[in-house]
């Protein structure tokens, strides 16, 4: 990286180290992510001269993009994001543009879909709410799940895909944790997991069809301050069911049968157009999938126990 825009602060300390990038990248795109990383350097630089920008350090965070901390000549607080996946950047671009009225989605700036970068907004004060020391109330997350649910005008040449294809993927992620982390595939019956799926992809071929954020979680949320609640960021969008996406607010906190139930119904209350039996089927259905993220870093997690007892139900 020459020593330009592509810098900020020390002139001699790189916004971004390769290493990590690759090593980080690797479990989603594989060992040739490397050629592309190797080449990030000199895109940040290209992509910070396009939009005239100052660099920070970037963020470890995420498994498919590097995220950057940037500002522009005026002292504007953006981010910037890039991916060695085109179509991530587009998907991401096409939604957040459905999104554009919306307080609880974060806003797209710019974007150069050909080098898969992204110019978004620097959500204030930012906070993820899986960092939150105490539990998020659902009352905090019902008006943004409202809100993204809402009919939305799309680019006709949006090419987003359909909520098959995100079912498919997720369980695809299952398959691929379960491989990793035998302990938690001692655990989680295949049967389990196949059964699971196959509900799922049912429910994803019928209902109600709207953008779909796609990976709404608690990681995936940032507060965004007085007057304005919270912020979704980071959808792996497709088209479909939006129940879909208030399933992790309702298994989030685990419990049994009864413990779930009470939270769609609480949520329901919040939200009069949300349909709590589809919810509660979407539960079911991927209840194994958060099951398996949460085994997968504790072999003996309360939550992941639990969850695994609702899809078996």
């Amino acid at each position: 990286m020459t020593a330009g825009v592509g810098w900020f602060g020390v002139r001699d300390i790189p916004v971004v180290h390769i290493e990590e990038v690759c090593a980080r990248l690797a479990g989603r795109f594989g060992r040739e992510v490397a050629g592309w990383c190797a080449e990030l350097p000199a895109l940040l630089d290209a992509v910070a001269g396009q939009w005239q920008l100052r660099l920070g350090q970037a963020w470890s965070v995420g498994g498919t993009s590097v995220v950057l901390p940037c500002w522009t000549d005026g002292g504007e607080q953006l981010v910037l994001k890039l991916t060695p996946e085109l179509p991530i950047a587009a998907d991401e671009a096409a939604a957040l543009q459905g999104w554009a009225a919306s307080p609880h989605a974060v806003l797209l700036h710019d974007a150069d879909l050909e080098r898969g970068a992204l110019l978004l907004e620097r959500v204030q004060p930012g906070t993820r709410l899986a960092d939150e020391p105490d539990p998020w109330p659902l009352e905090d997350v019902a008006p943004m799940l409202s809100d993204l649910r809402q009919p939305v005008v799309l680019a006709i040449d949006s090419g987003l895909p359909d909520l098959r294809h995100r079912v498919e993927f997720v369980f695809e992620l299952t398959r691929g944790r379960l491989r990793r982390h035998p302990a938690a595939a001692r655990r989680v019956p295949s049967a389990l997991v196949a059964e699971a799926r196959l509900a799922a992809c049912a429910l994803a071929d019928d209902g109600p069809v709207r953008l779909v954020h796609g990976d709404l979680h608690p990681g995936n949320v940032l507060r965004g301050g007085p007057g304005r609640g919270v912020v979704a960021i980071d959808p792996r969008p497709c088209l479909g069911d939006p129940a879909f996406d208030a399933v992790d607010w309702v298994l989030a906190s685990g419990g049994g049968e009864a413990a779930v139930q009470n939270r769609i119904d609480r949520l329901a209350g919040y939200l009069d157009e949300l349909d709590a039996d589809r919810v509660w089927a979407w539960c079911k259905g991927l209840a194994v999938v958060v099951a398996v993220s949460l085994l997968s870093r504790r072999a003996d997690d309360q939550v992941g126990r639990e969850l695994l007892g609702i899809a078996a139900g």
